[in-house]
């Protein structure tokens, strides 16, 4: 009986919550700017679209749980790179493990033929310390001139999360904190999102990235039970171009 519930809560069958889809779509419209037009931004991915009830919303912080570094999960995130960019609004990069490689954004968003492509701005800041990186995120959502803020973080306390969580509710920018695996304890996020990533052998010693299939485990979600979803090619940065 228990593993036939497991299954059924596994395909997200148990509930889905009827107003899911469209929860939230009058809420939040607290200001005119354009970039709050658009209230979701895609994954790229229909299936992880589907779960998250059209996507990553606006105004909310998002968790992506990594098992590696760099399995796919900047690609989930280049649909709200190039909103933003579109709304000529700047993407912050807080702490990240690498340098952005400017080549590969420039190109997705101009092959995307995204507008204001030429003026996007991509800020890279490196606190040094955790608590640096918390400050500066509060401070560049409360400025409101933010499209998408990348923050990374080995943990933040259940008051970071709080207190990012009002920062970003006051703003139309997309938040995502990008982390290791976490354990399951409540916290403020409205998407939970851990990101399992099974290494193809074969090509392990010969690429320089890491190839494979991703499974995507969502721990949280709004109007929805957490649900595992079935394997996925690893996600790559130009497939997201059109």
């Amino acid at each position: 009986m228990q593993a036939n519930l497991q299954q059924l809560m596994d395909k997200g069958a148990v509930w889905r919550g009827g107003e899911w889809k469209n929860g939230g779509q009058n809420s939040g419209q607290h200001g005119a700017s354009q970039f709050s037009a658009a209230e979701y931004a895609s994954t790229g991915q229909p299936l992880l679209d589907q779960a998250l009830g059209g996507g990553w919303r606006c105004q909310r912080v998002h968790e992506l749980q990594c098992e590696y570094a760099f399995s796919g999960e900047l690609s989930l995130l280049a649909p709200a790179i190039m909103a933003a960019a579109s709304a000529a609004r700047p993407v912050f990069w807080l702490a990240p493990p690498a340098l952005p490689y400017a080549p590969a954004i420039s190109g997705m968003l101009q092959q995307a033929d995204v507008t204001n492509a030429e003026n996007a701005q991509h800020i890279v800041l490196t606190p040094a310390s955790e608590a640096d990186t918390l400050w500066a995120a509060e401070t560049i959502l409360h400025s409101g001139q933010v499209g998408v803020l990348l923050l990374w973080a080995d943990s933040l306390s259940t008051t970071a999360v709080r207190r990012l969580h009002l920062a970003a509710a006051e703003t139309d920018a997309w938040v995502f904190v990008l982390t290791g695996i976490q354990n399951e304890e409540a916290r403020s996020y409205a998407t939970r999102l851990r990101i399992l990533l099974t290494p193809d052998k074969t090509h392990a010693m010969a690429a320089s990235v890491p190839r494979g299939q991703v499974q995507w485990q969502i721990l949280k979600r709004h109007g929805g039970w957490p649900i595992r979803l079935p394997r996925q090619p690893l996600p790559r940065w130009p497939s997201l171009i059109i």
